[in-house]
């Protein structure tokens, strides 16, 4: 028979079993609130460290002149010149070599495809980084060139009065014509600039006009799948009469940023376009940059000693960056979230979070500063040799 005391002390037991609970359940939670405190404070330490120096993990001399000009190339450098192309890697190793001769070579990058051409020239020379390359032969004179992922290229041929943006695939078989798309200058205008979908599905082509005495811009959006053959490939188009569209340029896959002199357009689904934001600024732009996930502005600041205002939007249009700064640059671009500032006597890197991430000073002239494969790696590029740096505190 159960007597008054089994049951306290069978009550006593249940309450030091569900103390000993509690206590573990309670270690257990300030355990795992420790880690991500941890976690987090290592995260933010690492999203907003700011480095001074780099070290040198590479160099090799450069065999070249200065007429000779540098580009990212995927984390290797593409080096090209009037007489000749190639690609470069971190330890000085020759990727691949092309050469060619040319007086202005215009060139445009896509993965690991380079199509080169002369400017005004009848051929485009494209390299995929696993051959010798290969030479496309076209009616016209060439004034626009881009390369899509697949190394199918898009380039804008003048005619006396009708230019033809013409699709090509150099690896065909057979016909290497893809498609064309006449436009009339007495129409649509002049073609400022181009854009093409990494896809090589659209082709986006600003042109410059006349409309009752005043410059208009006419935005053209030109579509070479299934769904641009019963519409002439034209599947969209807008004018702005009131600013000057300078540019364009794919931000991201399926969606396009115009660039105006007063502003800018965002617009997505290039099947069927709709403009999603039109942003006009009342402050002088003095310069743009732009990535797969960004678009960014640099405003002159007001007065000689003021600073300059920097805004960075997303592909939706929200600004996520608004910071003044007071850096004296000759070069601004944007690679893989990173806005690189470069002078001959520094470099200032900034995160799209607002952190600089670089802030060092030369000890000589300096022509180019550029990503590396690494998180923190890049290529210094001066008058004599090419390092292959890592960012350090110094």
């Amino acid at each position: 028979m159960e007597t008054l005391n089994d049951r306290s002390n069978e009550y006593r037991l249940e309450r030091q079993k569900l103390r000993k609970r509690i206590l573990l359940i309670t270690g257990a939670v300030a355990a795992v609130l420790f880690i991500c405190l941890v976690v987090f404070l290592v995260w933010n330490l690492i999203r907003t460290k700011t480095y001074t120096e780099y070290t040198e993990t590479a160099s090799f001399e450069r065999a070249d002149s200065n007429s000779v000009q540098y580009e990212y190339y995927g984390g290797n450098l593409l080096k090209y010149s009037r007489d000749g192309a190639s690609a470069v890697n971190s330890e000085g190793e020759v990727l691949w070599n092309g050469s060619y001769e040319m007086s202005t070579p215009i060139v445009d990058t896509c993965g690991q495809y380079v199509a080169i051409a002369e400017q005004g020239g009848k051929e485009v020379y494209i390299y995929n980084g696993s051959d010798e390359g290969t030479v496309i032969e076209t009616p016209l004179p060439i004034t626009m060139l881009r390369v899509a992922s697949q190394g199918v290229v898009a380039v804008v041929l003048e005619d006396s009065n009708s230019d033809v943006i013409a699709l090509y695939d150099p690896y065909s078989s057979s016909d290497k014509l893809l498609a064309e798309a006449p436009s009339n200058v007495s129409e649509d205008g002049y073609p400022v600039d181009i854009a093409f979908s990494p896809d090589a599905q659209s082709v986006v082509a600003v042109y410059l006009a006349v409309s009752g005495g005043d410059p208009v811009s006419n935005v053209c959006f030109y579509n070479f799948s299934e769904v641009g053959q019963d519409k002439n490939r034209i599947v969209g188009g807008k004018t702005y009469d009131e600013s000057l569209a300078v540019g364009v340029e794919f931000i991201g896959d399926d969606d396009v940023c115009v660039f105006l002199d007063n502003g800018f357009s965002l617009f997505s689904n290039m099947k069927k376009p709709s403009e999603t934001v039109t942003q006009n600024f009342d402050k002088e732009i003095t310069g743009s940059v732009f990535d797969d996930s960004h678009v960014g502005f640099m405003f002159s600041g007001e007065g000689e000693e003021a600073a300059h205002q920097l805004v960075l939007y997303n592909k939706s249009g929200k600004v996520i960056l608004d910071k003044s700064v007071d850096y004296n640059y000759n070069e601004m671009v944007m690679v893989n979230g990173e806005i690189i500032f470069t002078s001959d006597t520094g470099c200032i890197i900034l995160r799209t979070n607002g952190s600089e991430k670089l802030n060092c000073t030369f000890d000589s002239s300096v022509q180019y500063f550029i990503k590396g494969k690494g998180k923190n790696s890049y290529y210094v590029i001066d008058d004599t040799k090419i390092s292959y740096v890592k960012l350090s505190e110094g």
